[in-house]
């Protein structure tokens, strides 16, 4: 069952690529690094983050029902955390297939006042680790939501920004100069709070 699409192509941009993959930066040589002088401490070094990316349109539809205007669709995800899209009434919502717990599901309409929304089609995962060894800390979208119910042919293209331990929304980015940059800046940042709905990330 296709989702209704109620917003302008304009909006459902990708979250920060339309390509299904990223190279990282590639590895500094172990040769070029210089030896640490005897008796020098060094410092722990930064865990570097890096993106993965999967795509909304790869999803399968599981459950649906032609007189009705729902589905549920599984999605692939990263690091062994799955993803299943939930459709209802024109809005979009993400649930979390976490190992080991219960499913858990975001809440993004709630984000911007629970009206319509449409999610972009491609998450970007945030995370450490190259290959198989890549371990997803942060997930974000591109959420397209009506904030004004009288205006439903206008809507706000927000990026929802989602840990994955916790399992909720960490912020909603509001669109200016620098939104992808400020959205991979708060999921790569550990320790934050869950976002209340309605809170909007400046």
């Amino acid at each position: 069952m296709n989702r209704i699409v109620l917003l302008a192509p304009a909006l459902l941009l990708a979250a920060c690529s339309q390509e299904a993959s990223q190279p990282s930066e590639p590895a500094i040589e172990a040769s070029s690094v210089p030896p640490a002088a005897a008796g020098t401490a060094t410092a722990p070094a930064v865990p570097a983050f890096v993106s993965r990316y999967t795509r909304l349109d790869d999803c399968k539809t599981v459950r649906t029902r032609d007189d009705e205007d729902w589905a549920v669709l599984r999605c692939q995800g990263q690091g062994g955390i799955g993803l299943t899209l939930n459709y209802a009434d024109a809005r979009d919502d993400l649930e979390l297939v976490r190992p080991g717990k219960p499913p858990i599901q975001i809440g993004l309409p709630n984000l911007a006042g629970g009206g319509f929304n449409k999610l972009g089609d491609t998450i970007e995962w945030r995370g450490t680790g190259d290959g198989a060894a890549f371990a997803p800390l942060a997930l974000i979208v591109r959420n397209n939501a009506i904030e004004n119910a009288e205006m439903p042919e206008r809507s706000t293209s927000f990026l929802a920004v989602i840990d994955l331990a916790q399992g909720c929304a960490l912020a909603h980015v509001r669109p200016g100069e620098g939104q992808n940059e400020r959205a991979r800046k708060i999921a790569d940042t550990p320790g934050q709070p869950c976002l209340r709905p309605g809170t909007v990330q400046e």
